[in-house]
């Protein structure tokens, strides 16, 4: 069997291995002790597994057994951390690992004997000290794909590829010729597209090729002709992360070895993975594709995608959106499946958790650089995300990963923190507040050097108090904002700038456009609005809110009168009302369970801009129908929502009523005094209320220094709301729970409870509980129910 062929039946047995895996996943993090009942004397001392984990690096060039010794020692020493991970650095490989390892004689090279003694080392000085390695790192430096030069050493043919095209205008009748300007390219197909009518035709089996001239016979009419190709050419001979035979070959040379020589330790002390910025725009453009994209396309849909690839560059008509979501919608598919998916099933096979961080996940857009930043999760058994450079730069995303936990049910969510942080970032005031803001974000399990003598016992006490009381449990918030990935697939192009100009007001110009051009999450439609509209609602407005996928919102939740109730086994989270961001294009499936919550009595927002085209093929009437019937505002009817406007400013928004008791409105500009009005009549009591100034417009990267914020758990039938001010200056606020509740006040940073001071009456025909919350600048508190 070919290549081609060999990935594809190895693609078929990822989804069983992977349906395996979802359903033995988590048993790691699922035994972990915090998710049985809440303990006060635990809080007060808690378990060092929760103090968050130190981060070595092994530079292999100069490493020996006295190094490693020391760099375990300083890390007991400071008595600020649970466990460790180590990176290698450094000391190339070159050739599979193996040979017998002299001490003192034999350089130490990645996955070699030495290296792997020195490991054990490291290990046993840990556990001999309590401090275990807990925590394996996959690959030499980063991105993980590499094993360290030994992949590309050995599967030149496996490495991460590009799509790219050549492109001629031709008005025919003519004869089109088209050069492909590298020797080793990889020819996929040819497709001509009319530039009067914008039809597109699949040409690959009349074309001729001689040596890397492709020839095609163009009819009458102006026509663009484009042959598509692969440049196997690419930088650092990363790992084809879509090709699941190149993944198993991966594992072979990288995961195995770390197993066969550290298998006594798998499970008993090595208790999770750790891969590192994996991501779809290493091969320079954003535009990572496989060899068996079409046959595995074709598999799945039953019809071949090729005459849909010029969709990927340009407009071509009332089809655009479906195809560019057809496409980037499998390629996703195949990195969630292919890669993540494979290592996680691994993972689970040798008795340990995934964890692991892509990179870049911070653009509004991540088609280009990760496709979809949820579903990529759905096999991972402990997403995580990259805190790195400043204090703020991930705040966008934090979001998306935890709610990509709480969708699959992942009751654990690592962050890698204070990594090349800045140095007026290092200081203890910036450690503590990166630390709450993450917490309160979802985030539970911190992997990371803390900075100068941040490294301290208070500093990991503190973690270890907050990962005890928020790992596991029930995320609970009254908000589902939909992920809005098929607006985002349909906007996105892998048309890319010319060049990089020097930027204005200094700065050089330099690097490969297509990489700025993907971090940046390409040419953005303005109406794209959901991470700015998830700052407004949490920091800016503290309500908290989980992101919902498409697909997660098809498949699992269901519909019981006016709530919309995410339907895990641990994390089961009930909504009152869904947001619906701004976006041009929408699933049938996804616009159907929008119509069916809005016609039970449940309440939907949307904001910027409705969806008009489907994320399917032929759909786009049907998408219409749906929205005009839940807004009132349909394409081709009159209106049936009232207008409302705020007569200071005559500000506008939509409402629309359905028989059934809900409200659908429809806000073309939301601000916080709209969006507040609007909850308030959709959620008279909410699950939270701080009552306290807004924080509005929310400080955005290097501006920012902290906000209040919180989230709010019930683990074991107990309320766990936690408060953390990373603010500057102190805050007094009155807060208001749904429900009566008995408080204590929990302190993370010094261990004391007291009572909280709590006052219970009714509110709009619900029990509500307010205290008055005060905390002094760069503090934090739990309030627990007793």
């Amino acid at each position: 069997m070919n290549r081609v062929g060999k990935s594809l039946g190895v693609f078929i047995l990822a989804l069983s291995l992977n349906a395996t895996a979802q359903d033995q996943m988590g048993t790691i993090a699922a035994n972990d002790p915090t998710g049985g009942p809440v303990n006060y004397a635990t809080f007060q001392d808690p378990p060092r597994e929760y103090w968050g984990h130190a981060w070595f690096t092994f530079n292999l060039g100069s490493l020996n057994e006295d190094r490693v010794r020391s760099m375990v020692q300083r890390a007991v020493q400071s008595d600020s951390y649970g466990g460790f991970m180590i990176t290698p650095s450094g000391g190339f490989g070159g050739s599979r690992p193996g040979g017998t390892a002299t001490t003192g004689s034999t350089p130490v090279q990645y996955l070699n004997e030495e290296f792997f003694r020195l490991y054990k080392v490291a290990m046993e000085e840990g556990l001999k000290n309590k401090l275990p390695m807990d925590v394996l790192y996959d690959e030499l430096q980063f991105p993980t794909g590499m094993a360290g030069g030994l992949f590309y050493a050995q599967y030149p043919n496996a490495a991460e590829k590009s799509l790219e095209k050549i492109e001629k205008d031709v008005m025919g009748p003519a004869q089109a010729e088209l050069t492909m300007p590298l020797p080793n390219g990889i020819y996929i197909g040819t497709v001509m597209m009319n530039l009067d009518t914008l039809e597109c035709v699949d040409v690959s089996s009349q074309t001729t090729r001689d040596d890397k001239t492709f020839k095609y016979q163009v009819p009458a009419g102006h026509w663009k002709v484009m042959v598509f190709y692969l440049d196997p050419a690419r930088r650092r001979g990363i790992c084809d992360y879509l090709d699941a035979k190149a993944v198993d070959e991966l594992i072979e040379i990288m995961y195995d070895q770390y197993y066969d020589h550290l298998k006594e330790y798998f499970g008993k002390v090595i208790k999770m993975s750790f891969y590192d910025e994996p991501s779809l725009h290493n091969a320079v453009s954003g535009r990572l594709w496989t060899t068996g994209f079409h046959e595995g396309f074709q598999k799945k849909y039953g019809y071949s995608p090729m005459k849909y690839y010029p969709a990927l560059w340009y407009d071509i008509g009332p089809e655009t959106a479906a195809a560019r979501n057809a496409l980037y919608g499998f390629r996703t598919e195949l990195y969630a499946e292919n890669f993540i998916g494979r290592i996680a099933a691994w993972c689970t096979k040798h008795g340990i958790a995934m964890s692991g961080h892509v990179d870049q996940e911070e653009p509004r857009s991540p088609v280009g650089t990760q496709g979809d930043l949820m579903k990529i999760f759905k096999h991972q058994q402990i997403p995580g995300i990259d805190d790195i450079w400043f204090v703020g730069r991930s705040n966008v995303s934090y979001k998306v990963i935890a709610s990509a936990a709480f969708n699959y049910d992942r009751p654990l969510m690592m962050a890698e923190t204070y990594a090349a942080y800045q140095q007026a970032h290092r200081t203890a005031k910036w450690v503590y507040r990166t630390a709450m803001d993450q917490h309160a974000m979802g985030a539970n399990l911190q992997i990371g050097g803390r900075p100068g003598d941040t490294a301290n016992a208070e500093m990991g006490r503190y973690v270890g108090r907050m990962e005890y009381l928020l790992r596991h449990g029930r995320h609970v918030a009254d908000i589902a904002v939909l992920y809005p990935i098929a607006a985002l697939q349909a906007d996105y192009s892998f048309a890319q700038p010319a060049m990089v100009e020097p930027v204005t007001g200094g700065g050089r110009g330099r690097g490969e456009p297509g990489f700025y051009y993907a971090l940046e999450g390409g040419l953005l439609a303005p109406e794209n609005d959901y991470m700015d509209l998830g700052e407004m609602l949490f920091r800016g407005m503290r309500i908290d809110f989980t992101y919902l996928h498409p697909e997660i919102l098809e498949s699992k939740c269901l519909i019981d009168g006016n709530k919309l109730i995410l339907d895990n086994k641990e994390n089961r989270e009930e909504f009152r009302v869904l947001i619906v961001p701004g976006g041009s294009t929408i699933s049938v499936a996804t616009a159907r369970k929008i119509l069916d919550f809005y016609r039970a009595g449940g309440t939907v927002i949307a904001t910027s801009k409705l969806p008009t085209r489907s994320a399917e093929f032929k759909q786009d009437k049907q998408v219409q129908q749906i929205i005009g019937e839940v807004f009132g505002l349909p394409a081709y009817d009159p209106m049936t929502a009232a207008i409302r406007a705020f007569t200071d400013d005559f500000k506008t928004f939509f409402a629309h009523p359905s028989q059934a008791g809900g409200k659908a409105y429809f806000l073309p500009r939301p601000e916080p005094k709209m969006v507040d009005a609007v909850l308030k009549e959709a959620l008279p009591v909410r699950d939270v209320d701080v009552q306290a100034p807004w924080l509005w417009p929310v400080p955005m990267n290097r501006d920012y220094a902290g906000a209040l914020t919180y989230i709010h758990k019930v683990k074991s039938g107990r309320d766990i709301y936690f408060f953390a001010n990373s603010t500057d200056a102190a805050v007094e606020a009155t807060i208001v729970l749904r429900g009566h509740k008995s408080l204590s006040l929990w302190d993370p940073r010094t261990g004391r409870k007291k009572k909280a001071d709590v006052t219970t009456f009714g509110a709009a025909g619900q029990p509500v509980t307010t205290t008055r919350l005060t905390l002094p600048p760069i503090t934090s508190v739990f309030y627990v129910q007793e």
